[in-house]
Order: structure tokens, then sequence, then C-alpha cells
């Protein structure tokens, strides 16, 4: 679960430069994305009473955890009860939004450049290269978003940083802990982290 926790770090980039509003459906996705930078950057920077709110409210919107759910179970995923597909992904948007609002925190010190989108199977990529803003000896990292339309507004359904996808690693860490423990072992291992402080 160790590394479960890590594949959620890993892309805590995403956060820097997303946010929403109720942009007009004719918007482009990276003008969508972009346009919040500013504002969740903000969210990220108050104390946590004053805009924990807030930075919960925007993951929501920002998000497509339906399409993540599904995704990052597979075919498990249409095995599932009703219930414990509701329950899987309340506890999955748990523990993104807890490692996302600690790991943006971390990550206030780079700058993302936009480098304009392109067509995808299901929606549209936007490109983003994230540099540090003081030390030039830290490589810059690739961050392609891929979002689609869902009720007249963008949403991210899969991230892919410098080549690794979020959904991917996700399918892979829980199909290992289903074949070992099923998806009850799966359960308690994410109310376990869920629980945690």
């Amino acid at each position: 679960m160790q590394k479960f926790l890590r594949i959620c770090l890993s892309a805590a980039l995403l956060t820097l430069s997303l946010g929403w509003s109720g942009l007009a459906h004719a918007e482009t996705a990276q003008n969508y994305l972009k346009a919040k930078q500013a504002e969740l950057t903000v969210l990220v920077s108050q104390p946590p009473a004053d805009g924990d709110q807030k930075l919960k409210a925007t993951f929501d919107d920002l998000l497509d955890y339906d399409t993540l759910a599904k995704d990052s179970l597979g075919d498990q995923w249409a095995k599932l009860s009703p219930a414990e597909q509701k329950e899987f992904q309340s506890l999955l948007m748990t523990l993104v939004q807890r490692a996302y609002t600690k790991s943006i925190r971390d990550t206030l010190a780079y700058d993302i450049e936009f480098k304009g989108e392109s067509e995808a199977k299901a929606g549209k990529v936007v490109h983003t290269v994230a540099r540090h803003k003081t030390d030039q000896r830290k490589d810059p990292i690739t961050i392609d978003y891929l979002a689609h339309q869902v009720g007249g507004k963008w949403r991210v359904f899969d991230i892919v940083t410098e080549g690794s996808s979020l959904v991917a690693n996700y399918k892979s860490q829980f199909k290992r802990i289903i074949d070992k423990s099923g998806f009850t072992g799966l359960v308690e291992k994410m109310k376990t982290k869920a629980a945690e402080k």
C-alpha cells in the first residue's frame, strides 16, 4: 500500500496547474486548465482551515472520479455490486485528495508551461512541462493531462507523468492486491490509509 501512496504522490503536479469554473463548453481544454492555475495556487497556499473545503470542492470538479474508478479496476469493476463500487470510489476519492493536497504544497516551486493540446481517443491531451523556478539542475518534468467533456465541463481522467500513466499504475497496483487478498483486502487496505491522520 506504500507503493500505492507513492503512485498518488507521483501525480501531484496535476493539481498545481488545474482548477475549474463555469466556462463555456466551447473553451479549449488547454485554456480551461490554464485559466485556473493561479486560483488553485492561492487555495493551496491558504491555511488549512480556510482553504481545505474549497480545495476539496475544486478536486471534485477537477477529476472524473467515475472514469478513474472504472479504469483503475478494469474488468474487476463490472464484478462489483453497486454498493461495492460506491465504497471503492469514495475511498479512492479520499486517498487521492489527501495525497494531492499534501503534495501540491511541496510542488509550488515549479512553473508550468502549457505546450498545446492534441486529439486523444476519448477527448484531448493537454501537454505541459514543469520547471523548477530556482534550481536549474532539476530536469523539467513532462505532464500530459487527458481530459474529456462531462456535463459541459472538462474533466481529467488520466495523467501521464514522464510517460507513466496514473490510471495504468493504479490498475497494476490494485490488481496485485486483489490477486493476493481479494477485493475485500483492497478495500481494507484503502480504509486503513483513509483512517490515518
